[in-house]
C-alpha cells in the first residue's frame, strides 16, 4: 500500500493500472464540480451514513455503475458505516468508491492523526468494529514512536492490518514519515470491501 500518501489522482491511476493488469476493465470520475459524480457522494451536508452489511446499488447514490469515484469530501467530513455487526464512524479527508455491476464493492477512506500514538489509539478504538487484532494495532504506538527518530534509509515507515466484519472484509494501513521527529503526522487508511456482500456465493 506504498499509495497511502500520493494525491487521491495518483491512488485512483494505481488502482485502476492495477485492474488493467488483472484483465478488468476500470474508469476513474473524480468529482471536482457540483455536478460530477464524487460530489453527489455527500451531497449539501457534511456527512454520509451507508449500510454495507445490505448490497447498496450506485444509482441511487448517484455513482455510476462499474468505476471508481474520487469524492468530493467536504471540510470536516463524518462517514458512517453500518456494518454486519455494529457501527464504524470517523472523520475523513479523503474517499474514493468503486462500484462494480451496478453496486457499491468497496469504500476506502483517507485521512491523518497527529502522531503515531494517536494513530495506534484510533486504530485500537476501532478494532472491535473493524474484526482487527486490537494487541497488534495498538503495538503501532511503539513502532510509530521508533520510526520518528529512527537512522534510516527508508523514507516511510509502514503497516497493514486486516480483518473482517462479517460479510464485510477490512483492511487497515498505516504511513509515517522515518526519522522526522517527535510529533510526525500519521496517514490511516481504512477500506472496506463488500464484494462477500453482494455477491454471496
Amino acid at each position: 500500500m506504498q499509495s497511502v500518501l500520493m494525491p487521491m489522482r495518483m491512488v485512483a491511476l494505481g488502482l485502476c493500472a492495477a485492474a488493467v493488469l488483472a484483465a478488468s476493465a476500470c474508469t476513474i470520475r473524480v468529482g471536482d464540480d457540483e455536478d460530477g459524480p464524487g460530489a453527489a457522494v455527500f451531497g449539501d451536508e457534511n456527512s454520509i451514513r451507508w449500510d454495507l452489511a445490505r448490497p447498496l446499488e450506485s444509482e441511487p447514490l448517484g455513482l455510476p455503475p462499474d468505476q471508481m469515484v474520487v469524492a468530493t469530501v467536504p471540510e470536516d467530513a463524518t462517514v458512517t458505516l453500518d456494518l454486519p455487526h455494529g457501527t464504524w464512524s470517523g472523520r475523513v479527508e479523503e474517499m474514493t468508491v468503486t462500484t462494480r455491476d451496478g453496486y457499491i464493492d468497496s469504500v476506502d477512506l483517507f485521512w491523518t492523526e497527529t502522531d503515531g500514538q494517536a494513530a495506534a489509539d484510533r486504530m485500537a478504538a476501532d478494532a472491535e468494529s473493524l474484526g482487527l487484532d486490537a494487541e497488534q494495532v495498538a503495538a503501532w504506538a511503539e513502532v510509530a514512536s521508533w520510526a520518528e527518530t529512527a537512522d534510516s534509509n527508508r523514507a516511510r515507515h509502514k503497516a497493514d492490518y486486516h480483518g473482517s466484519n462479517g460479510e464485510v472484509a477490512t483492511s487497515v494501513a498505516t504511513s509515517m514519515a522515518m526519522g522526522a521527529g517527535t510529533g510526525t503526522p500519521c496517514r490511516l487508511w481504512y477500506k472496506f470491501y463488500v464484494r462477500d456482500v453482494v455477491d454471496p456465493g
